[in-house]
């Protein structure tokens, strides 16, 4: 039975913005030269690159469940915080038992520009103790070419002013920079009047106000409501339509049958070569109901859906504080700071820091969504400067972590996710596995807290608001549980199951990211990736989505 709006809370419909700015193809020709599921970070950068170099003589097809809600990024809502927007539009597209020991949170956004509508435009890099679980030729592409594409793509800037640089130069001055490497946190821009640094190219204002997302880019590239002819060449966009399956046909080509999650209408398109990009919930579902997934060989079948994995973030550290060194802080200086682990190590050649440290000083006041000074503040101190310290680890995927999808489960399978909250798992296998040391609770606290010490130290007249992990307060165990946001591995590339293991090549896709046993089925979501780094995993993702444009014409 087709699928007929399963989702709980998946917007269904085409208002008139959506009509009004994209033509939906209804052209008679149903072949295309290129498929991509998925209008999100993956399928969108990917898209718009092919239509790009190969628009001209190509037919590009871009097919996605959701539909047309926001024309742009939903970051700068006034008074509303992001989280609470993303959020809204959360889609159950799989159930879980919440458990003591199994949980992740959040769920999809499934729209037109996925998970971009609603992210904050962090664009960190991955380093190069995260990217030794990438296969070599995977990361020897984006560190000497994909990682700074992705950042020119995405219109990466840097600098939140003058400020922010000279607090920048205090930390590098300092002995963390022996651990650390220290810069303000890259940010995806998507405003033409800012200079390559982040600064305004005139006055007419001095903020950022919009942050890249992949919505705009499809629609910049099909232009308000196309009149370009539906069985020519180029990009075009079918929204409200849900892929049932990828079925396999003669000469290596694809069937995509979908159906409109409006009207109900069942339409397949077809194309010998076909992109997955529906995210890493969502694609490994897509397999597993395709009969696609009959085909594969056992050890890639195996493999489809488990492995899920997320990088554990911890709770914050806060502190007003009053200035940083001679540099004086007021509540209007604002900076986002990123301390990269170098990954030095030890003797026993384990990482010391399997995690990066994210600064904010003034979190979130930088934001447009704050200009409504009728609406009632945060409960703070608003005449002092606030920091803001957490870690971001970096995690090997988990075999015990899983979608457990079948054709016949109504769409919304089972999924289980080890909570990051289970001492024992983090500190004797998770850990180990990426950095090789093994602590009891008390040394991991006092690594915690004596990073955290590290970097308040720096600061004058230091108010700590919070407590030290281990130390009571809500801080006795500082992680939680993961979310779908930044979950990875279910189709993975070859992998390392630990720091000092070979790669594994009994993956769901080979290093091109193409489906292991098909002529033609590719992968470009976050479902690829063969570990959760501890930078936010959008830019690799963009990295490799322009390294597979490149493979695939």
């Amino acid at each position: 039975m087709p699928f007929q709006n399963n989702y709980v809370n998946l917007v269904a419909e085409q208002p008139q913005a959506h009509t009004r700015l994209i033509r939906d193809y209804d052209g008679p020709n149903k072949d295309f030269d290129f498929i991509v599921i998925g209008s999100g970070m993956g399928g969108g950068i990917l898209a718009d690159d092919l239509a790009d170099r190969l628009g001209q003589s190509h037919r590009i097809l871009v097919v996605d469940a959701g539909s047309f809600i926001y024309p742009t990024h939903v970051y700068n809502i006034s008074r509303i915080p992001n989280s609470a927007v993303a959020n809204h539009f959360g889609v159950d597209n799989f159930q879980q038992a919440e458990s003591d020991r199994h949980f992740i949170g959040g769920k999809p956004q499934l729209a037109f520009g996925g998970r971009s509508i609603f992210w904050s435009g962090l664009i960190p890099e991955a380093q190069d103790w995260e990217l030794e679980f990438f296969p070599d030729n995977v990361r020897q592409a984006l560190t000497s070419e994909f990682l700074d594409l992705a950042a020119d793509r995405m219109h990466e800037s840097i600098s939140l002013g003058e400020k922010a640089k000279r607090i920048v130069e205090h930390f590098r001055s300092s002995p963390l920079n022996a651990d650390f490497e220290i810069k303000e946190t890259p940010r995806a821009l998507h405003q033409p009047y800012l200079e390559d640094n982040g600064t305004p190219s005139d006055q007419f204002f001095v903020e950022p106000t919009g942050v890249f997302n992949t919505a705009e880019l499809l629609i910049n590239q099909v232009g308000l409501t196309p009149g370009a002819d539906q069985n020519g060449n180029g990009l075009f966009l079918k929204l409200t339509s849900f892929v049932e399956g990828i079925y396999n046909l003669p000469f290596d080509w694809y069937e995509v049958k979908t159906t409109n999650t409006i009207t109900g209408e069942q339409v397949s398109f077809y194309a010998p070569k076909v992109v997955i990009a529906a995210g890493s919930t969502e694609s490994p579902k897509l397999i597993n109901r395709s009969t696609v997934y009959q085909s594969l060989p056992d050890s890639v079948k195996q493999r489809v859906g488990f492995g899920l994995t997320d990088h554990p973030v911890s709770g914050e550290s806060q502190a007003y504080v009053a200035s940083l060194g001679n540099i004086p802080l007021s509540r209007r200086d604002h900076a986002k700071i990123i301390f990269y682990s170098r990954g030095n190590r030890d003797a026993n050649g384990h990482l010391i820091y399997p995690f990066n440290i994210e600064m904010n000083i003034n979190h979130e006041y930088w934001h447009l969504r704050d200009n409504d000074p009728s609406a009632a503040p945060e409960v703070d101190d608003t005449s002092k400067t606030r920091i803001d310290i957490k870690y971001s680890f970096a995690n090997c995927l988990d075999d015990e972590n899983g979608i457990f999808s079948h054709a016949a489960d109504g769409y919304t399978p089972d999924i289980r996710f080890k909570r990051f909250s289970e001492l024992d798992d983090l500190l004797q296998s998770r850990f180990p596995a990426l950095a090789g040391w093994q602590r009891d609770p008390q040394a991991f606290f006092n690594l915690l807290n004596q990073t955290r010490d590290r970097v308040f130290a720096e600061f004058n007249q230091v108010d700590v608001i919070t407590g030290e992990y281990g130390g009571g307060n809500g801080q006795q165990w500082p992680f939680g549980w993961g979310t779908v946001h930044h979950a990875c591995g279910t189709l993975r590339m070859p992998w390392k199951a630990n720091r000092d293991a070979s790669f594994n090549q009994e993956s769901v896709v080979d290093e091109d990211l193409k489906v292991r046993g098909t002529a033609g089925l590719y992968v470009c979501d976050m479902s690829v990736m063969p570990i959760s780094t501890a930078a936010n995993p959008v830019r690799t993702l963009a990295g490799l989505a322009l390294r597979l444009s490149q493979h695939l014409g």
